[in-house]
């Protein structure tokens, strides 16, 4: 029979393109029978096809025990196949996994180094925890092999056993330092990878491995092994600090020596993690000139982010930010070179860039900082500036910035600068008449991360150990403002915190700060986009606190009212409407004491419009009208948090005692008007410190131990009085059972009623309630259709009497005691009654008593 080889498959599959899945669906048709026949040269090539088409994405798991049969077979090339078969479709559940143990441990005892190297190979791709454990020792028994490549790849098997079985690295330790002594280098390379490896788990467990890979370190002159050494000393050295002086040494002269960039990167990046760069003692650099090692491994990473190669920028980037954390005046000095990296178009370059940029911020180049990241938003095609004809602006403003996110057709102006012309939007022309070339498609400032990190990290350097790189409030305030409209992302929290800190902390810049709040408020397209947690409305919502607490800093304006009453109002959650309804009042307050200090009659006209008006505005906005179409205390809405209703009530009450008061001209103002303010500016209200509490002295003579109150009584033993007595009257009780038992189940449909639990009755003592003897019976007239049964029932309580009483007799006689507490008697109310009118059940034969009847 003639059969496909591998080669004939794989030119079948280049001459059927159009229908490959048929002819690989005949080929696997074909394989299946290939490998039921007893020929193993014909069962090893249609593995050898299987291992092919796995490749391509087929599985072929239904051959793992064809694949073992192939693994066992005496010629090399064959078990070669089945090997590769293991490693390629075997996973941790292959059942047939456990066939393969004795046959596995057979091919690495051969005398044949080829096959015990397939079976090292195999093994570690397919180990598992029960593999592992069998095999150990039969692997570590190769690493004493005479062929050096056997040992290297008996080494790395190890390695992957001990990931699967642990307990097996008490019994590698050894090996492994016999192994740094190999005379092949190539298996102390291995070696020295293999602890690299396992130190990352535990580095603890390799250090008395240090003398010997120092001494590997310098006398080797692989770079590869060097780099492993190097690295495993960046994991001993913060678990022992005297190898920092050890190693200082051999690390400077690696550094000022070699020419590969990664072998230098692992020196400068062992140097600074390892704090070896804090050892003092100099070093002479490539010129013979005795310099700081700090200040040699910082001159090397210039290499590294000026290169071409975007990982080598990177990666010199990241060593910049750990030597930065140690020495940053060290990196100060190559701000320029990190300020170019800001502009790199790969996006991962640019964020290690903004790390170790916002670290180099001084006073001197915080502006400078400032322009560049806040030109990258305003550049990026989230932001769009257009010019326009004019804008209410702070500064030298002339264009204004349009978002294309989410909100279509919102044109927002930045209103950015301060009057000394600082303000980054001073260089708007440029950018403008460059924008040209950086629109032609989505750019890295477009990404929403990247964004928030320069938002982040702007803020971070303005207001570092407490604003001390800061000489210009009013420009950060300003800066602040543009990141409102700049920023593309939902940085609302960040910015409003940030606003309300300066302007409380920073006395100067307050009038300024409430100027620039005034005219976000009257921004129109912001206000359309405040809605309750976005970002616009959490500004805005510190933009009319900061505009209410300060407004005395600034003329009073009647329109501040309007604008802290916007339309979009109803938007906002209940502490944010709190917010604005408060700063209106302190708005409204401050207007009336300064338009009194000029009374006139037109002064009293304006007031009582003003006062219309904004209780017209509170009734538009959240508030019910009656039927008079006018305002009462009592018409808020139910709906309304807490907080709002209260300062609306509180609003309102102002607006109508103003009413009243301005109700007829007069020549001077009301006191009302110029009283009512110091309701809100009576005391200050300034920042305290998180620590404050702490630093107020104790005064004398108080205790703070001893409890303010009396001791609070013991409830645990209070004794409660004893239940009233019960009433000796049962058919009274009992007649008022019903309707007390239906007056209790409509009390439990009330709201304010607190159920007791169970029956009153039942709270009452057993010996308290009557004896079953002493209940009387009630004689029931049942009229002409019970007569029959009752003269049957009255003969027959005749006959039994007489037995029933000398029972009695006799049970009184023999118990002296008196009778134990029966079970309570629930007497059921008019409800439960039976019907009369229904006929009687038949007398059972058994005889009752007559209590019983």
């Amino acid at each position: 029979m003639f059969e496909k080889s591998l080669t004939d498959l794989i030119q079948g599959l280049r001459a059927n393109k159009r229908n490959e899945a048929d002819y690989i669906q005949k080929s696997l048709e074909e394989i299946q029978s290939e490998v039921q026949q007893s020929d193993m040269y014909c069962k090893s090539t249609a593995i050898d096809k299987l291992n092919y088409l796995h490749m391509l994405g087929y599985d072929t798991n239904w051959a793992n025990f064809n694949a073992v049969e192939v693994m066992a077979s005496p010629r090399f090339g064959e078990k070669r196949k089945g090997y590769l078969a293991a490693a390629q479709s075997f996973h941790q559940e292959t059942d047939v996994l456990m066939l393969a143990t004795n046959l596995i441990r057979k091919d690495l005892a051969s005398s044949n180094a080829m096959e015990v190297s397939v079976a090292l190979d195999g093994l570690a791709q397919v180990a598992t925890p029960e593999l592992a454990t069998d095999l150990f020792d039969d692997v570590a028994a190769v690493l004493g092999h005479s062929r050096p490549f056997i040992r290297k790849k008996a080494l790395v098997c190890l390695y992957r056993l001990v990931l699967k079985h642990p307990e097996g690295l008490h019994a590698l330790a050894p090996q492994l330092r016999e192994r740094l002594d190999d005379p092949d280098p190539s298996v102390v390379s291995s070696a020295v990878s293999v602890i690299c490896e396992l130190a990352r788990t535990n580095p603890h467990n390799y250090l008395p491995l240090a003398p010997r890979l120092y001494q590997l370190m310098n006398s080797s002159t692989n770079n590869w092994m060097l780099i492993k050494i190097v690295k495993l000393f960046a994991s001993l050295t913060p678990i022992e600090p005297r190898l920092a002086k050890k190693l200082h040494g051999p690390l400077s002269q690696l550094i000022c020596s070699t020419s590969a960039m990664s072998l230098l990167y692992e020196c400068i990046h062992t140097a600074v993690v390892g704090d070896i760069i804090g050892v003092p003692l100099p070093v002479t650099d490539s010129v013979g000139r005795e310099i700081d090692f700090a200040e040699l491994c910082a001159r090397k990473l210039v290499l590294f982010y000026e290169s071409a190669d975007h990982n080598l920028r990177y990666v010199g980037l990241v060593t910049l930010a750990q030597l930065q954390a140690r020495r940053p005046e060290l990196v100060v000095n190559q701000y320029e070179t990190v300020l170019k990296c800001l502009d790199d178009p790969d996006l991962s370059i640019r964020m290690r860039a903004l790390s170790v940029i916002s670290g180099m911020a001084t006073r001197r180049t915080l502006d400078r900082t400032v322009k560049r990241l806040m030109s990258q938003l305003i550049l990026s095609n989230t932001i769009r500036l257009q010019p326009v004809a004019s804008l209410p602006s702070v500064g030298t403003t002339e264009y204004s910035c349009k978002y294309n996110g989410d909100a279509a057709d919102s044109d927002l102006i930045a209103l950015a600068t301060d009057a000394t012309g600082a303000s980054l939007v001073s260089a708007r022309g440029s950018i403008v008449q460059s924008r040209q070339l950086t629109a032609a498609g989505p750019g890295p400032a477009d990404s929403p991360e990247y964004r928030l990190l320069v938002v982040e990290a702007i803020v971070d350097m303005c207001t570092r150990q407490s604003y001390a790189n800061l000489s210009n409030f009013e420009w950060y305030v300003a800066v602040l403002v543009d990141l409102v409209y700049s920023a593309g992302v939902d940085v609302g929290q960040l910015l409003s915190e940030k606003l309300l800190d300066v302007t409380v902390r920073v006395r100067q810049v307050r009038e300024f700060s409430v100027r620039l709040m005034r005219q976000m408020l009257s921004d129109s397209q912001l206000a359309s986009r405040a809605i309750s947690g976005s970002s616009a409305a959490k500004v805005l919502c510190t933009a009319a606190y900061i505009l209410g607490e300060y407004c005395s800093l600034l003329p009073a304006n009647s329109e501040d009212i309007a604008l802290l009453l916007p339309k979009c109002l109803d938007k906002l959650d209940g502490e944010q409407q709190a917010t604005f309804i408060q700063a209106a009042i302190k708005a409204y307050t401050n207007w009336l004491r300064d338009v009194a200090g000029y009374w006139s009659t037109e002064i009293w006209e304006l007031v009582r419009a003003v006062t219309a008006s904004t209780m017209s505005q509170l009734s538009d906005l959240l508030l019910a009208k009656t039927d008079d179409n006018a305002l009462s205390g009592n018409s808020a809405v139910a709906e309304l948090p807490l907080q709002v209703s209260s300062r609306l009530r509180h609003f309102v009450e102002i607006t109508k005692a103003v009413s009243v008061a301005t109700s007829n001209p007069s020549e001077s103002a009301p006191q009302l008007c110029l009283e009512l303010h110091e309701l809100f500016t009576a005391y200050e209200l300034n920042p305290v410190s998180v620590a404050a509490q702490g630093k107020v002295p104790q005064p004398d003579g108080l205790d703070l131990d001893s409890p303010i109150g009396g001791p609070i009584p013991d409830t645990e033993h209070i004794m409660f009085p004893p239940p009233p007595p019960v009433s000796s009257e049962p058919r009274q009780r009992a007649s008022q059972s019903g309707s007390g038992r239906k007056q209790r189940r409509g009390q439990k449909n009330e709201p304010f009623y607190l159920d007791g639990g169970d029956d009153v009755r039942h709270s009452h003592s057993l010996a308290e309630l009557p004896d079953v003897d002493d209940i009387p019976v009630v004689q029931l007239d049942l009229g002409g259709q019970g007569s029959e049964n009752a003269t049957k029932t009255r003969s027959k309580k005749k006959k039994t009497r007489t037995k029933d009483g000398a029972a009695k007799r006799e049970r009184r006689r023999r118990v002296q005691t008196p009778s134990p507490p029966l079970a309570p008697v629930d007497i059921a109310g008019d409800e439960d009654m039976p019907d009369v009118s229904a006929p009687l059940p038949q007398p059972q034969s058994q005889q009752t008593s007559p209590a019983q009847q």
